[in-house]
């Protein structure tokens, strides 16, 4: 298996759709999430952690952190983004609330630690290259749990 020393190409149409089940040791969506996911990375402990997302039109993901450094292309569809706070009132159903739309062609880098969560505007495919394996390394956040600060309570 490739590991982040090694130098190997994958071809996304080769890869099959990660069986969740049977892959404890990849990353996955929330729970109730519809999102299909494909590992192009190399070894699931040295890396680099890259995974292909296809998202439906209208799809949810929820506000999240990760404990490891992310960056993420949308390759095709569009996003709306929402971060911080701003995210976990979005989650709690503040219409008010405006994110940003990203469409084909945006690049994000989203530090540890930072919550955000988007709506799915059109279907997306989406590349995430995570800097650490964020297996273990995430927090799904509940809509009703947070501080006055914004600050998630695992």
């Amino acid at each position: 298996m490739a590991s982040a020393s090694d130098v190997f190409f994958k071809q996304i149409d080769e890869v099959p759709w990660l069986d969740l089940a049977a892959s404890p040791d990849k990353a996955r969506p929330a729970r109730g999430s519809s999102a299909r996911i494909k590992w192009m990375g190399g070894d699931s402990d040295t890396g680099p952690w890259v995974y292909y997302i296809e998202h439906p039109a209208d799809a949810i993901v929820r506000p999240h952190k990760h404990n490891a450094r992310r960056v993420e292309y949308v390759l095709d569809g569009e996003i709306e983004f929402y971060q911080g706070d701003d995210a976990l009132a979005w989650h709690r159903g503040d219409t008010t609330i405006e994110g940003t739309r990203h469409g084909a062609g945006t690049v994000s880098w989203v530090p540890p630690g930072t919550v955000y969560g988007y709506r799915i505007v059109r279907a997306s495919k989406l590349l995430h290259v995570f800097f650490e394996n964020p297996v273990g390394r995430t927090t799904h956040i509940a809509a009703e749990t947070s501080t006055a600060e914004g600050e998630v309570q695992p």
